[in-house]
């Protein structure tokens, strides 16, 4: 059956990539969370989509060039500044901080490693390891749209499950993840076409695609049966989800 991840949360309503995000989005019976990791000044995962917070906070400049300790005294409520009690909930979270509350929770994780701008070198290595002091290396796949970078996270730990992330449509898309040694394909919805389907059935390749806002739409890809939706809207895709049954 296909399932809803929520799309750095349930961004809809929260502000993304936060805390309270992530814990509004786990009141609902979704299959998983996404989410964006970046890599600090002083070497600290913490997780934001973005490069520079501009967007996000009421602060700016590139997360790359900044401390940790830096980047704590800002508060990323991005769109839904004055709607939001400004607390450590909606501070930047690192990857850590969100494992720990994580943890006990029957859900998965899907971590975007934002390197296709810049490559963070070191970053597979540092989530690996959280990957594996948490004992979550069943419960996670990484995903990026540099699919150099999921090449990396499987030499450095081959049971790392890994989808690759693309904006446009490729050709025989299953033939090209199975041959890198991938288990998902990570589309934009709009881009899926129908032996593309087939295609990624028969290499026996997981689809999880993003960001699917609109029942319509939903309602396609749960015929189709995708493994995974990934919403910013998770209470529309689990009522289109339970209508289609």
């Amino acid at each position: 059956m296909t399932g809803i991840i929520a799309h750095r949360g349930f961004s809809k309503l929260f502000p993304e990539n936060t805390m309270l995000g992530f814990k509004e989005a786990a009141k609902f019976n979704i299959t998983g969370i996404e989410l964006d990791v970046q890599l600090t000044s002083d070497g600290q995962v913490v997780i934001c989509h973005d490069e520079t917070i501009d967007r996000t906070s009421n602060g700016t400049g590139f997360i790359k060039d900044m401390t940790l300790a830096e980047l704590k005294t800002f508060y990323f409520y991005g769109k839904f500044q004055g709607k939001v009690e400004e607390n450590e909930d909606i501070q930047i979270p690192t990857l850590e901080e969100f494992f720990k509350w994580f943890q006990p929770l029957d859900i998965m994780i899907n971590i975007e490693l934002k390197t296709n701008i810049f490559r963070y070198d070191g970053l597979v290595e540092r989530v690996n390891d959280l990957i594996q002091q948490y004992d979550l290396i069943d419960r996670v796949v990484l995903s990026s749209f540099q699919h150099h970078t999921m090449n990396e996270a499987k030499k450095v730990n081959p049971a790392l499950k890994t989808g690759l992330l693309t904006m446009s449509g490729i050709l025989n898309p299953g033939d090209y993840t199975a041959s890198h040694g991938h288990e998902f394909y990570h589309p934009f919805f709009m881009t899926l076409e129908s032996e593309d389907f087939d295609n990624l059935a028969a290499n026996n390749i997981g689809i999880n695609t993003y960001t699917v806002n609109r029942s319509e739409d939903m309602e396609k890809l749960i015929t189709a049966k995708v493994t995974n939706i990934i919403t910013d809207d998770v209470v529309l895709g689990l009522e289109t989800l339970n209508a289609s049954k």
